[in-house]
């Protein structure tokens, strides 16, 4: 079959194909369900690898330097092993330090709010009296609330929504199965990544043209390369300014230091927005306390984020993707109306891959012309006036 015989068949079934796809959409979206769930482990697992590869490339490329000078020729074979189990000992250590730190201070917080509200509540009452106020519906509406158990089931609420999802979560065997052969999965993926990537190259220049498979690649690395930039350099940034935090209201002596610090580091992975989250929900357990004291921890607060800005953000993430300040915020008010808060966190990468795409086929087309002009050689001038016989 000749070249043209070929483009003749892939239209006239492409055709078809578009035909039945318009005419039977509700069978062909059920599947394209089916065949997700069937790959959804795999797909889950590469994703779970894909992100589980930054922490692990860093771990095995410090061990590899570590030991480079004893048994070179033995090194890879276990630093990769090594490197995947430290993965998810530091996550784990991550998450149940960051659990241990929340939930007691979360505790105290509600308690001291408590009491708080206990001090301030007839003083309150007297105020509004004095001014001339009706508070008698207001007491016996206050007398029928028993705050403490109140306030002890807000702070226990968290406990009880995490219990009950994962209780659902691991009741359900599909979902259970489904994350533990996502876990299996990723694992064989994070051991395995230069075969697998060796056998990807081979089937994409096997089977498309030279140049596609090319351009195929160099987007694959440079998702890669901007993802695992932006990934490291959120969570250094996160701890940076969470420390930074607790040492700032512990030296002004501000009360829930700790608190507002985990706060500040969990939101700091939301651009923007976590900013305000944090330093509200602060200020809002400040002045429970002490109004002067709310004042202080907003200014306070509103210093470390300065220097965090102007000096940390830019050094650690601001360079890594690549991106203005007006194509992160576009990216962020996008991914947060399209996908929420992960949204918002992911589309900042995202937008700095399509940017530097866009950029280099830019400049790819500029330099085209200019060399196409290059060699055009130059018209003759026409004179203006026929000259005189």
């Amino acid at each position: 079959m000749d070249k043209q015989m070929k483009q003749v068949a892939a239209i006239v079934f492409g055709g078809i194909g578009f035909y039945f796809a318009l005419t039977h959409f509700q069978v062909l979206a059920g599947w394209i369900a089916r065949l997700l769930a069937i790959f959804l482990p795999v797909l889950v697992g590469g994703i779970l690898a894909f992100f589980l590869n930054v922490p692990m490339s860093g771990i095995e490329r410090g061990l590899q330097r570590a030991f480079a000078s004893r048994k070179k020729n033995k090194r890879t074979k276990w630093t990769r092993p090594v490197s995947l189990v430290l993965t998810f000992l530091c996550i784990i250590a991550v998450f149940a330090v960051g659990v241990s730190m929340l939930v007691p201070e979360l505790s105290r917080s509600v308690m001291a709010v408590y009491e708080q509200i206990q001090l301030s509540l007839p003083k309150l009452l007297d105020w509004m009296q004095q001014s001339g106020i009706d508070t008698g519906m207001l007491e016996a509406q206050l007398a029928l609330i028993d705050f403490k158990e109140l306030l002890g089931q807000v702070a226990n609420s968290a406990g009880t929504v995490m219990g009950t999802v994962m209780g659902a979560v691991t009741a359900t065997v599909s979902v259970f199965s489904t994350a533990l052969f996502s876990l299996v999965v990723a694992i064989y993926i994070l051991m395995d990544k230069e075969n697998l990537s060796r056998q990807c190259k081979k089937l994409l220049f096997a089977y498309l043209r030279p140049d596609d498979a090319r351009l195929i690649l160099h987007v694959c690395n440079l998702t890669r390369d901007i993802f695992s930039k932006f990934l490291s350099g959120q969570v250094v940034e996160s701890l940076v300014l969470g420390s930074l935090m607790f040492v700032a209201l512990s030296l002004a002596k501000l009360p829930y230091a700790s608190l507002i610090a985990v706060l500040t580091t969990v939101c700091a992975f939301i651009p923007y927005v976590g900013a305000f989250i944090s330093c509200g929900i602060g200020v809002l357990l400040t002045l429970m306390v002490n109004p002067m004291q709310a004042v202080l921890c907003l200014v306070v607060y509103q210093v470390v984020q300065f220097i965090e800005n102007q000096f940390i953000y830019p050094r650690v993430v601001g360079s890594s993707v690549g991106l203005s300040a007006l194509w992160t915020i576009v990216a962020v008010l996008v991914g947060g109306e399209a996908m929420g808060i992960l949204g918002m966190i992911f589309f900042i990468p995202c937008t700095a891959v399509i940017y530097t795409l866009v950029r280099e086929g830019t400049n790819r087309r500029l330099e085209r012309l200019r060399a196409a002009a290059a060699q055009t050689p130059a018209e003759p001038e026409t004179p203006d006036q026929t000259p005189e016989n």
